[in-house]
This record gives structure tokens, C-alpha cells and sequence, in this order.
């Protein structure tokens, strides 16, 4: 009695600890079928659980359970077993084979229970005569036609003319103010090459007169705002000129000076030496005026340099004043080659511009406005053992977690376009095939 009786609470602790387990695991995503083998970057939890008869509950493997990737070639990488090749195994498989080698690794007595979810599939990617192509979110049983739909739909003929039209359209209008722009300033650069007053401008078109009449006046801005520069720095560098003239002038008059003073004291010195050799007078003085005449002779020695500093100050400033036109001439004469060849690139680009936009327009009365009725082509790119295969899909072909499926629609006059709805039927054996 009391065996039946512990038999059943150790059952029911044990169902209650792996409930628990599922619990901590959290929701994951819809799997694919058991027997369908793991796609590279494919996001799966691993979890591993083993019975431990002594404590009579069971215990979860932190250190080996956890969140891994499938890597781009087919591998895993686990704690303790290393990189395990993923290769052709699906779910029961893997978690089988990760079973077997931890009980090995561990020489345990019996396998621990491993699960597998997925968290995460590689996304598919719709791209080509869909309207807006790009990355799209897996899930399980996801059909062609079901990505077709989540990519918008097929374009339409007329709607993609339509939207060409007005893409050139704007282009065009784009490019004409870009040429007026580039016209504007190739006429205020020509001005102030020529020294002129003014800016004297093309009469533009009269559907951009409003816009060239901003333009133009941003022009005659920069115009009167570069020149007045070119003013203020001639301005400064003559008052430069001509503040090293007044301080030469100056320099000059106390060099006269210096030359009085030294003149006195020289015939001083004379007579004091006639005095002190007669004995009339003591040495001392003959000392102070030596040394007085030495001072005064090394100001004069100053007063020469700063004059002859200033003088070449001058002379700097002169070439700096004459210079600065030929140099401004210079920077605006290199801006006129640029612009100009801006120019005719532009006129270029925008005779091209207009040629393709006239091309639309003359081709748009031959679109099929019943662009649906025209039929579409699927090529699935699918890698396979690090391989990329390509194969026709139909609208019911599943797709695998990170298949590339490329839409194409027919286009009018296409030779191809009659036979382009028999090309799923043709390789539907060879879909099945690959399915598997």
C-alpha cells in the first residue's frame, strides 16, 4: 500500500517539475515539422532536464541549455560538446544526438531529456516585379503566393509608367533649377572677374521667373558682400601703409634728435679731456660723458632698425595691397572654369533627362492598364548543404526559412510571355523534390 501509494506522488512531482519547465521556457515560435531539417541562422533554445532519483525532482542544465544560432555552415556550438554539425538532422534528430553525447561526456547512466524550440527562422526576401521588395518574416507553411502578398502584390505596368513619368518629370524640373542657379553664379563670378558695378543677368523662362527673382537677388547679396570684403581688406591695408609711414616719420625726428645729442656730447667730451689732461678737472666726468655718449649711440643704433624694420613692413604691405586683386581675380577665374563646366554637364544631363522622359510619354499609350491579367514567374533561390539552387515555383510552392523568391511579370511584346504560365507546371516534379 504504501509503494502504490509514493509511486503516484513521485509521477505527479515529476509532471508538475516539467510543467514548471515548459513554463520557464516561454512562448516560442510555430516549428516546422519534425522531420524538416534546421536552415543556417535559425534561432532555437535548447533546454536540458534530468531526473535525479536522489532527490526525487528533476534538474535543468543551465550551462548547457540556452540560446544558440545555427551558424552558415549547419553547425552549433555548445558548452562542453563542442561545434556539433546540424547537417540533415531535424528536431528528433538533433536533440537525440545532443542526448547521446552528453551521456557520454558525462558517463551518465541514462540520456537527459533534451527539447528544441525555435525561436527564430532565417527571414524570406521577395525581390523584382513586386511592389515593395524586401525582407519579410518567415513563419511556418508560408506559401509563394502568400509572399507575394506580403510584398504588396505585383507592380502594375501603368502604375510603374506612370510613377517613371513623374520621376523624370521631377528630374527635369530639378535639373532646369539647377541650371539657373549655375547660370546666376556664372554671371555674378563673370561681374566681379570684370569689375563691374552690377550684375547683369539672362531673362529666364517665365514659368521660373518668381523662382530666378530669388536667385538672383541671393546673388547680388554675395556680389555686394564679396566685394565689400575685397573693399574693407584694400581699406586696412592701406591705413597699415600709411600708419608705418607716420611711425617711420616719427622714428626719423628722434633720430635727428639722437644725432644732436650725440654731437653735444661728443664736443663736451672734448673739452673735459683738454680740462682733465691740464689738471683742471677730475676723470670721473670724462667717465660719465663716455658712458652717456655710448647710451646715446645705442639708441641710435635702435632707432636705425625699427626705421629699417618699418620700411620693409611697408613694402609688405604694398605687395599684400596689389596683390590682393590679381589674387582675388585669380580665386574668381578658377571658380568660372568650374561653374562652367557644371554648366554644360548639367545641359547634358538635362537634355538626356528629356529624351527619356519624351521616350515615356510616347510609350505610354502601348501599357496594358490591365497589368494583372499579364502572367508571373517565381524563381526560388534556396541553399542546400552551402549551395544556392535555383528551381520555378508555383503560388502553392512552401518555402523554406531563408528562401529568395524572385517575381517576374511579362512584359508586353515579350516573346517569353505566352509560355511564362506553363513554366510552374513544367518543374512542379522537380519542387516536389526539392520539398522533400
Amino acid at each position: 500500500m504504501k509503494l502504490s501509494y509514493r509511486v503516484p506522488r513521485m509521477f505527479f512531482r515529476a509532471t508538475c517539475a516539467v510543467g514548471a519547465l515548459v513554463l520557464l521556457t516561454g512562448a516560442v515560435s510555430p516549428v516546422l515539422a519534425d522531420d524538416t531539417p534546421f536552415a543556417p541562422q535559425t534561432k532555437i533554445r535548447l533546454t536540458v532536464v534530468q531526473w535525479m532519483p536522489s532527490k526525487g525532482q528533476f534538474e535543468r542544465w543551465d550551462a548547457i541549455g540556452g540560446e544558440y544560432t545555427v551558424s552558415n555552415e549547419g553547425a552549433v556550438s555548445l558548452p562542453f560538446l563542442g561545434s556539433l554539425s546540424v547537417g540533415n538532422l531535424d528536431s528528433a534528430g538533433l536533440t537525440s544526438e545532443i542526448a547521446r553525447r552528453l551521456q557520454e561526456k558525462m558517463g551518465l547512466a541514462q540520456t537527459p531529456a533534451v527539447t528544441i524550440d525555435v525561436l527564430d527562422y532565417p527571414s524570406v526576401y521577395v525581390v523584382g516585379d513586386v511592389t515593395t521588395p524586401g525582407e519579410y518574416k518567415y513563419r511556418s507553411g508560408l506559401s509563394v503566393l502568400q509572399s507575394l502578398a506580403m510584398s504588396g502584390g505585383p507592380l502594375r505596368p501603368a502604375a510603374r509608367q506612370r510613377s517613371q513619368t513623374i520621376t523624370l518629370a521631377g528630374d527635369l524640373r530639378e535639373i532646369d533649377h539647377s541650371l539657373l542657379r549655375s547660370a546666376a553664379k556664372l554671371a555674378r563670378l563673370q561681374a566681379e572677374m570684370a569689375g563691374a558695378k552690377e550684375i547683369t543677368f539672362d531673362q529666364p523662362p517665365v514659368v521660373d521667373q518668381q523662382y530666378a527673382a530669388s536667385i538672383y537677388d541671393e546673388e547680388r547679396v554675395i556680389f555686394q558682400a564679396r566685394a565689400s570684403a575685397l573693399e574693407r581688406q584694400s581699406t586696412a591695408l592701406v591705413e597699415l601703409r600709411d600708419l608705418l609711414k607716420a611711425e617711420i616719420d616719427t622714428l626719423e625726428e628722434k633720430l635727428k634728435g639722437s644725432d644732436d645729442n650725440i654731437q653735444s656730447v661728443e664736443e663736451q667730451l672734448t673739452s673735459v679731456k683738454t680740462l682733465v689732461e691740464k689738471g683742471l678737472t677730475i676723470t670721473s666726468r670724462q667717465m660719465d660723458l663716455e658712458r652717456l655718449l655710448t647710451t646715446y649711440r645705442s639708441d641710435k643704433l635702435d632707432l636705425v632698425t625699427a626705421i629699417m624694420r618699418g620700411r620693409q613692413a611697408i613694402n609688405e604691405t604694398t605687395r599684400n595691397l596689389e596683390g590682393l586683386s590679381d589674387t582675388r581675380r585669380s580665386e574668381v577665374a578658377s571658380e568660372v572654369q568650374s561653374e562652367k563646366a557644371n554648366l554644360d554637364q548639367l545641359r547634358l544631363k538635362r537634355d538626356t533627362t528629356q529624351q527619356l522622359l519624351l521616350e515615356e510619354l510616347a510609350s505610354s499609350g502601348k501599357v496594358n492598364e490591365r497589368g494583372e491579367e499579364l502572367p508571373l514567374t517565381f524563381t526560388v533561390s534556396r541553399r542546400d548543404n552551402g549551395q544556392v539552387n535555383q528551381f520555378q515555383a508555383s503560388e502553392t510552392t512552401e518555402l523554406a526559412p531563408g528562401d529568395v523568391v524572385r517575381v517576374t511579370q511579362a512584359r508586353m511584346g515579350d516573346a517569353s510571355s505566352e509560355d511564362a504560365a506553363a513554366l510552374p507546371v513544367q518543374t512542379e516534379a522537380h519542387i516536389s523534390q526539392v520539398n522533400r
